[in-house]
């Protein structure tokens, strides 16, 4: 990417930091991510998937480094080769690489469309406008290719109705007591992306209790496991009471291997930008949700997983790995000095 001599007389925003800054951490650990699912990858159409997105996560880097170099911004140290071990056996199947990178996909698209719309210099938004169309890209690819191999979980559907029709009363929004209406279109949305989203997680989790060495860390993607079976089954009990079917579990999607793959500062770290993300997509599922309890329900998720959340934070600030987002001036400490 090249920088104008006008752009680099234009200061970034804060918000234009906080984005590129978190963009390229977030990428930087997709990275070695990717080339470990890209290296184990058999299917040639799955491989091709996660090389496209592998391709997407390192120009990410390359264009915020420059951009931070034109204003001779500190480019964060993030992740590097050194964090992930290429030679491990095959920890996860074909399956759940391609669903696996769908999600990201999914995610990425949510936040990048969300920096977008926080930036006003023209090469940032040039940035994360190339980014966004690239991972439109990806998406489409990677459901094709679900959709070719008949591996693509599809929501249950739902009778056409032959008119359009009105809420007429507050019980529509009732969900505990007394006279309780079906689920909607939209709340099934939402509660098998839900299921979906923490299956996926929790085989992930799987995978990584298998490998990790540190006790603490272990510990840790345990609960994590744990958390993410937990809300699997509070979804499961909505939707069989809403006689409607329970998607599929990934578990069987991970291997037996044990041999350590990632390094503990950068699962640790992927993990935490992972819940950071399902913590931005249960609050846009609140926001959809009428019926009482099932809002309860995802609330009672979003106060768990920030506190899991939380938690790793604090594991990786006492390990020395949490990299500092670039903060305001400190103008009580500058009088003082």
């Amino acid at each position: 990417m090249k920088i104008s001599h006008d752009i680099e007389n234009i200061k970034l925003t804060s918000g234009e930091i906080a984005e590129l800054f978190t963009t390229y951490l977030n990428n930087s650990s997709s990275i070695q991510v990717l080339s470990y699912l890209a290296e184990k990858a058999q299917d040639t159409d799955i491989k091709s998937a996660v090389n496209k997105f592998l391709d997407v996560s390192k120009s990410s880097v390359v264009q915020i480094s420059t951009i931070f170099k034109s204003i001779n911004h500190p480019v964060p140290k993030g992740f590097s080769a050194e964090d992930v071990n290429l030679k491990a056996k095959c920890l996860y199947s074909d399956r759940f690489t391609l669903t696996f990178i769908r999600y990201m996909a999914r995610f990425g698209l949510t936040n990048y469309s969300e920096a977008r719309a926080s930036c006003t210099r023209s090469d940032v938004r040039a940035f994360f406008n190339e980014t966004i169309q690239s991972t439109v890209e990806l998406l489409e690819m990677s459901d094709n290719i679900l959709l070719s191999k008949g591996l693509y979980i599809k929501e249950p559907s739902i009778p056409i109705p032959d008119r359009i029709d009105f809420v007429e009363k507050q019980s529509f929004m009732s969900g505990f007591l007394g006279e309780q209406r079906p689920i909607n279109a939209s709340e099934i949305n939402r509660l098998y992306f839900n299921f979906n989203r923490n299956s996926l997680g929790k085989a992930f989790m799987i995978g990584i209790c298998q490998t990790t060495r540190d006790v603490e860390l272990k510990e840790y993607f345990i609960r994590g496991r744990n958390i993410a079976e937990k809300h699997m089954d509070l979804v499961s009990d909505i939707l069989k009471k809403e006689n409607l079917p329970i998607p599929e579990s990934m578990d069987s999607e991970v291997t037996d291997s044990t041999e350590t793959v990632f390094s503990d500062k950068l699962i640790t770290f992927f993990v935490v930008a992972l819940i950071a993300m399902g913590l931005g997509v249960n609050g846009i599922s609140l926001s959809r949700i009428m019926r009482r309890d099932i809002s309860l329900a995802i609330t009672r998720f979003m106060a768990e997983i920030a506190l899991y959340s939380e938690d790793g934070a604090n594991i990786m600030i006492d390990k020395g790995w949490l990299e500092r987002i670039p903060e305001a001036a400190d103008r009580n400490e500058l009088i003082g000095n």
